[in-house]
């Protein structure tokens, strides 16, 4: 069974036709297609869906992690306001590493995020990954999170191997 997030995320992806999608056309298919939130919500809402590791960054393109095809909605389905409330989700290891790098040389996030997003259509690698190099460019430890980098990139490989 799909979570609400699962579901509301789908439905963004169903509309549009397609399996990735630019930052901008995600938040706007939410917010003026769609009509379920302000475009401010709407990016909070792509936020909550990179965080909780249902979205990923691909290059500049946002991709679901999950079928997005198996996540059925009701007609006239329309998310509740509670699905904002990203105190509830999980922070993902990508805004983990960013945070880390951030804080750690005072960086602005939005440096940081687009040093990745470089070093990824550079390197043609793995977003996480790609964190892990710029994260290194600076000098931070980032010891710590390999292994949890390789186990989600892992996961990430079996869940989109088994649903093509």
């Amino acid at each position: 069974m799909s979570s609400e997030l699962e579901v509301a995320l789908a439905q963004v992806f169903r509309k549009k036709g397609k399996s990735s999608l630019a930052e901008k056309e995600f938040v706007f298919a939410a917010s003026l297609d769609l009509r379920w939130f302000t475009p401010k919500e709407a990016q909070k809402f792509l936020e909550i869906g990179l965080e909780s590791e249902l979205l990923a960054m691909d290059g500049n393109k946002v991709k679901p992690t999950f079928d997005y095809k198996t996540a059925d909605a009701p007609p006239g389905y329309k998310p509740t306001t509670d699905l904002l409330k990203s105190s509830a989700q999980p922070k993902g290891l990508f805004l983990k590493l960013v945070d880390v790098i951030s804080t750690d040389k005072d960086i602005p996030k939005k440096t940081v995020i687009s040093e990745v997003n470089d070093i990824q259509d550079r390197m043609n690698i793995e977003t996480e990954v790609a964190v892990l190099v710029v994260a290194r460019s600076h000098d931070v430890d980032i010891k710590e999170y390999l292994d949890e980098v390789e186990e989600g990139v892992a996961a990430r490989y079996k869940k989109i191997s088994r649903n093509s």
